[in-house]
């Protein structure tokens, strides 16, 4: 018999069966194989006033690219690859899980279940990137693990608004006396200033792109009302603006970061493939 695989080993391989399915799974939902409708018929049957253009949804294309970088990464025999793996632990399967009880459930129009998992998917992005930002990081590791992941959950976090005024919608939710107009306006605000946090205190750059790429679709869908295309007009360059600087006074103005642990713990020179 040979010799049982070490910790880091199995992660590396529960880590590529997980990316596998939910790519898999995805692909199903998307084209409507799943449950007989695709996800985007769905979206569409409930139009809200923040559900973007159909073209935005293509951003996924660039996520699953980004995490097959960051999969990549994990399986390259180097000090950043087994950092990686030892960073992300279970919390990669976890999210994983997420991923496709989420699409499951709304493919089933299980909108309320699929709402709760979503959430519970955002809190474990959260997670999963504070424990990839842990003491130091390197280039190779911020450009191949951290960034792919924050781009990931930036998208989860606008989809997180869109999903709740989807499903304000299926449960006729009048919005308290307040035109859904003045809800999405006033959530693009949010998403914005949100953006701009997160590039100021985590360094995430790509919040507010995101957050202007959502509301730009948002825009383009609903030119026709007043209120959103007379918003996302100005909101798009100023949330791009807000986010680069706040990005920069944060770079700028942030202590250094601890060394770099030692891994010797985890994974051995001899672990390695």
């Amino acid at each position: 018999m040979g010799a049982p695989l070490s910790r880091a080993a199995r992660f590396r391989a529960l880590n590529t069966v997980t990316l596998v399915v939910v790519v898999a799974l995805n692909g199903l939902a998307a084209t409507g194989a799943m449950s007989g409708a695709s996800i985007g018929a769905l979206a569409n049957q409930q139009p809200s006033l923040f559900l973007p253009a159909n073209f935005v949804f293509g951003i996924w294309s660039l996520i699953y690219a980004g995490l097959f970088a960051c999969l990549g990464f994990q399986l390259i025999p180097s000090a950043g690859g087994r950092r990686t793996v030892e960073r992300l632990g279970w919390w990669w399967a976890v999210g994983g899980v997420l991923n496709v009880a989420w699409i499951t459930l709304f493919s089933f129009s299980q909108f309320g279940a699929a709402m709760v998992v979503m959430l519970a998917l955002l809190a474990t992005l959260v997670w999963t990137g504070e424990q990839l930002r842990r003491w130091d990081v390197t280039w190779p590791e911020r450009v191949l693990a951290v960034w792919p992941h924050d781009l990931y959950l930036a998208w989860i976090s606008v989809a997180v608004i869109a999903n709740a005024f989807q499903y304000a919608h299926v449960t006729g939710f009048g919005g308290l006396g307040i035109p859904e107009s003045a809800w999405a306006v006033t959530m693009m605000g949010v998403a914005t200033l949100l953006g701009a946090a997160m590039a100021h205190e985590r360094g995430n750059w790509l919040f507010p792109l995101v957050v202007a790429w959502a509301v730009y679709g948002i825009g383009v869908r609903h030119e026709a009302v007043v209120a959103i295309a007379s918003t996302t007009g100005w909101l798009v360059p100023a949330g791009v603006a807000l986010g680069a600087v706040a990005w920069s006074m944060g770079v700028w103005g942030r202590p250094a970061e601890e060394e770099v642990p030692d891994l010797s713990e985890f994974e051995s020179p001899g672990d390695l493939p």
